[in-house]
């Protein structure tokens, strides 16, 4: 799979991570609020292991930091890579909760899902995510995502959505 490797919004550019990312990274990673949803915050002695996964992503992987274009910085990560069961794809996100809100979040997760549909490279992307997780629900909804299936993983009902 060949995803863009940048992508441009009206707000947003997603592009892929550098060296420099590395403390806004961690600042995601290492956030319990970020993680409450995602298996909690990553120990920090598995910080740089995980962003090298990020800075050299295998060819079936994207991996974008979010960056705002009107303050110049990165306020998020959107990744789309194979899901566990081996036969779709699928996105993931996460935000600083300075960037919470603001429609951040769909316009770049949608902006990842529209490019990696066009043109018929992807005919379908689902995301996973904790029921319990009320905003994502949303936003996966919003972006015409709909639900297909629930099921118990990570010890939590997790509801996979897929595009239509």
């Amino acid at each position: 799979m060949q995803f863009a490797r940048q992508i441009q919004t009206k707000r947003l550019l997603l592009r892929p991570v550098c060296a420099r990312d590395f403390w806004f990274f961690c600042s995601l990673v290492g956030n319990s609020e970020v993680r409450r949803h995602l298996g909690g915050p990553v120990h920090w002695t598995d910080w740089y292991s995980r962003f090298l996964r990020y800075l050299s992503p295998s060819a079936e992987v994207g991996v974008w930091v979010v960056v705002s274009v009107e303050r110049g910085r990165a306020i998020g990560l959107v990744e789309m890579g194979p899901h566990k069961d081996g036969q779709d794809y699928e996105v993931s996100y996460q935000f600083h909760p300075t960037a919470w809100g603001r429609g951040f979040a769909s316009e770049a997760v949608g902006a990842a899902i529209s490019d990696a549909l066009r043109g018929g490279r992807l005919e379908r992307i689902i995301a996973e995510t904790q029921s319990a997780n009320t905003v994502s629900c949303r936003l996966l909804k919003g972006l015409g995502m709909v639900e297909t299936q629930r099921i118990t993983r990570f010890g939590a009902e997790q509801i996979l959505f897929a595009t239509k």
